[in-house]
């Protein structure tokens, strides 16, 4: 049977289960009441059966079942004893989420609507057990970003005085946090009562069982946060610069534990802090430092006598504090040890390249080793390391000079030095390196932005302005098609130039879906509920390329008709980004991506949206839960592991995002992100060049939003000068979907794909002169588009480069029925002399063209060139 749980399915969900398991972390565990040894338990909040699997948005998977934790529970044998309880609130919930879903179900826009929010009531009276849990649940989503109120960031008082009074009530208490980030943890201090806080995050569709699994004490919680947990929101530096149209990022590089190692503010809960059953001996065995690396044996014991764990080795390194602003310590490395029994061991093995620990200079233009003393540290969390090695560098060295192609105006930084100092260290082994033992400084060649390449056979009255065009005249390969070109009997660009204008706008625009559900998230012909295809042109032997969304998992429709046959397939809803970066386990997330490649083979998908890898700058971002971390090291190594899984299968790949400083939903549109030149290069685009550098990912969407004035899919100097110049990225770069870019802009600029193709017509009136488009009965179309900013649909008729002139040369047949928009401007444009009436339903309209044909033929051909790169890649 169809419904039939397919193999690939269950080998999946047991993996998306080991990687839930070792994403929770346990932050709290007073006298040690987790393991659980008594399965009677009082279970209570609404999370506890409408469990958050992940975010909204795009962000969503289409699985066939989630685990909620009462079913995990009982899954385990555990006993409720509150089940009639959550039975009652069930039926309340289900009410009122029936009635969010029905206002949103006729919405083009529903996907993007705002997460539904249930607040649970207060207790009246609790069950008999031993043992209490109360589950705290929140949802995000795209477009719309986390509040610092109450029922999001902060508990409601029904949930504050519920766990209050259960952590009074039962001889254990337990609460925990089905949430997709960082939230308020102030109740902790206002419940002394409470034992055990457990963060759940968003786990996928085996969040249930993953979590029966740690409360019994099957597995170890092994799990270390990827960001820091605040006492307070206005703890966190970007407080008051977050969620504005133009946020200013005044906290320069000193982004999560960065700042708050930095400044000495004390967080609940530090970077890759987490708690364990086990007990962890951590003793670095051997260190050596040269001028190529720091390479570290470190052994791993576990000391307890009952339980098996894991446990994440972190490498941190201070760099000496001179006039460049840098951080009290940087992650480097880190390592997870496997399921150690009581008292074995493991040695890990670490090996940083000593350019790891560049910064950047604003001044020089470079990326530098500064001189001085640096300290290396050992340990599992960011404020729980010991210094195991020092060494000195004796004068500055320059790596790498860059230019300045991001630099804002005006740098808003506004925090340059830390105010803890670095203490000298005596004890630990030491080393000297000396600059003259370096490279010498490597300089970077620049594409030029006023150049543009035309490849030519047979071309006269070329297009374009303003820009030096250099002309290559080529073989002719009319008639050939793309299969030659795979063959090797054509070269890539031969057949780039016997492409026509509207061909190659064919394939550097997307592929709108022909029916109605296009227009956010869902424009796939080829596969239903997919993101987006490419254009395919069938007399070119060019086919499509299908994209699907989804950080968590593959987003398409799992049940469709087709060819009069029911297709079923079901995808495997992985725990969130977040939650994969907290099991700081590289291999793991590897084998993450290799499952997701599995079904992105059997779907038809070609490429993944995902990575999905911002900093997580604020702990508000409503799309935190996509993203992995608030530092660069740990978001770049977990997008390339997934990477690579990924694409150890043939002819799919990924597609990292959003490229760049899309750090806040909040106007992301339009929204400008002010961002200092180091913090740039140092946080925002680190994660993205650590990530390119060891995945290869074939693809890269741009963010919406602009960065430093400049929308980042228009960006020459992010997408051509640092992307391709400076990281040597050989794939291909998309936008987002409809973006707000200039189409024309974004193709000079190195941005390849348009998507999902509503801007067409740009390009076409761009490169030539392009007429009006016309419906079947001859009726001038009306394209329909969601304005984003407005937030409602905008309609517009394409006359594209026509212009209505009674001196005109142009002339045009147009249909004017009895229900024709244009009516009323007929008897005008009659009078005027630009119209003549043909018969009762048609005129013939005089006009000219638009002096507009300004984008080079070599841009589109550039970006087509990328584009059939990929399919070449994934088709051929």
């Amino acid at each position: 049977m169809e419904n039939d749980i397919s193999q690939r399915e269950l080998e999946n969900q047991e993996l998306a289960k080991t990687a839930a398991e070792e994403a929770i972390v346990l932050l709290q565990n007073k006298k040690q009441v987790l393991p659980l040894r008594n399965k009677t338990v009082a279970l209570y909040g609404h999370g506890a059966f409408a469990t958050v699997k992940g975010g909204t948005g795009s962000g969503d998977v289409n699985q066939r079942s989630v685990v909620n934790i009462m079913q995990g529970l009982e899954n385990k044998g555990f006993t409720i004893t509150s089940k009639s309880w959550l039975t009652r609130l069930q039926r309340f919930y289900q009410q009122e989420k029936s009635a969010h879903d029905d206002k949103l179900k006729d919405d083009p826009m529903a996907l993007l609507a705002p997460a539904f929010n249930f607040k649970d009531p207060e207790v009246a009276e609790f069950e008999d057990a031993t043992t209490g849990i109360y589950v705290i649940s929140r949802s995000s989503g795209e477009n719309y970003d986390r509040r610092n109120h109450k029922g999001d960031f902060r508990l409601t008082d029904n949930e504050l005085s519920n766990i209050q009074r259960m952590s009074e009530y039962y001889t254990n208490s337990i609460v925990l946090l089905n949430v997709g980030g960082v939230m308020d943890t102030s109740f902790i201090d206002k419940c002394p009562m409470l034992d055990s806080v457990v963060l759940v995050s968003q786990l996928g569709m085996t969040t249930g069982d993953a979590v029966a699994d740690i409360l019994d004490g099957t597995k170890s919680p092994s799990g270390k946060l990827s960001d820091t947990w605040a006492y307070s929101y206005q703890d966190y530096p970007t407080s008051e610069n977050f969620g504005m149209s133009n946020p200013e990022y005044v906290e320069g590089i000193f982004v999560g534990y960065r700042y708050f190692d930095s400044f000495n503010v004390k967080p609940r809960f530090e970077f890759g802090y987490g708690l364990s059953y086990a007990n962890f001996f951590i003793k670095t065995a051997k260190v050596n430092v040269n001028e190529k690396r720091i390479r570290l044996q470190v052994n791993v014991e576990n000391t307890s006598e009952q339980f098996s764990g894991q446990e994440s080795v972190q490498v941190y390194v201070s760099k000496p504090q001179t006039d460049i602003p840098v951080p009290y310590q940087d992650l480097v490395e880190y390592s997870k040890t496997t399921n150690l029994r009581p008292h074995a061991q493991q040695t890990l093995e670490f090996e940083v390249p000593i350019n790891d620990l560049r910064v950047f200079d604003t001044k020089l233009g470079a990326y530098v080793l500064v001189p001085g003393t640096y300290l290396v540290r050992v340990g599992n969390s960011s404020r729980k390391t010991d210094v195991v090695a020092s060494f000195k560098l004796d004068e500055k060295v320059i790596l790498e000079k860059v230019e300045d192609v991001l630099k804002p105006r005006v740098d808003p930084t506004t925090l340059l030095k830390g105010l803890v100092p670095l203490k000298q260290v005596s004890g630990v082994p030491f080393f000297i390196l000396k600059a003259v033992n370096f490279p010498e400084t490597k300089f970077i060649q620049y594409q030029e932005k006023s150049d543009v390449t035309t490849f030519v056979a047979e071309r006269e009255n070329l297009p374009g302005k303003g820009l030096d065009q250099v002309i290559e005249h080529v073989r002719n390969a009319e008639g050939k098609t793309l299969k030659d070109v795979a063959n090797g009997d054509v070269e890539l660009a031969e057949f780039i130039a016997s492409l026509s204008e509207r061909e190659l706008v064919d394939l550097v625009e997307g592929q709108m879906s022909s029916g109605e559900n296009n227009m956010v998230g869902i424009s796939s012909d080829l596969v239903p509920g997919a993101a987006g295809q490419t254009g395919k042109i069938n007399s070119k032997r060019i086919p499509a390329v299908v994209m699907a969304d989804g950080p968590a998992g593959i987003r398409v429709d799992p049940v469709y008709e087709r060819n009069q046959q029911t297709i079923t397939h079901y995808a495997t809803a992985f725990p969130i980004g977040t939650a994969l970066a907290q099991t700081w386990n590289k291999d793991l997330v590897e084998k993450v991506g290799f499952a997701v490649g599995t079904e992105m083979k059997e779907f038809g998908v070609d490429l993944w949206l995902a990575p999905g890898m911002n900093i997580h700058r604020d702990p508000l971002g409503g799309r935190n839960f996509e993203y992995f971390a608030e530092d660069p090291y740990l978001s770049g190594t977990m997008a390339a592991f997934e990477t690579r899984g990924v694409q150890a299968h043939d002819k799919i790949g990924v597609t990292l995002k959003h490229f760049i400083g899309n750090n806040q939903e909040s106007f992301r549109n339009f929204g400008n992100s002010v961002i200092g030149e180091q913090a740039l290069r140092e946080i925002y685009l680190r994660n993205f060049e650590i990530a390119i550098k060891l995945g290869q990912p074939m693809a890269i969407m741009s963010s919406y939003n602009r960065v430093n004035g400049i929308f980042s899919a228009a960006n020459f100097g992010l997408l051509t000068n640092i992307l391709r110049d400076e990281w040597h990225f050989k794939g291909a770069v998309m936008t987002d979907w409809f973006s707000a870019a200039n189409p024309k802009e974004s193709m000079h600029a190195g941005n390849d794909l348009i998507m999902p193709g509503s801007s067409k017509s740009e390009l076409m009136s761009a490169v030539t002169d392009f007429g009006p488009e016309f419906d079947a009965q001859g009726n001038i179309k009306i394209k329909k588009d969601y304005d984003l900013l407005k937030k409602q649909f905008v309609e517009t008729e394409m006359w594209n480069d026509f212009i209505v002139d009674p001196d005109g040369e142009v002339i045009v047949k147009v249909h004017v029925g009895s229900d024709s928009r244009l009516n009323d401007r007929v008897k005008n444009w009659i009078y005027g002399g630009e119209a003549q009436v043909i018969d009762d339903e048609h005129i013939l309209l005089t006009g000219k063209w638009e002096d507009n044909n300004d984008l080079y033929l070599g841009d589109l051909q550039k970006s087509a060139i990328n584009v059939l790169k990929l399919v070449l890649q994934l088709k051929f």
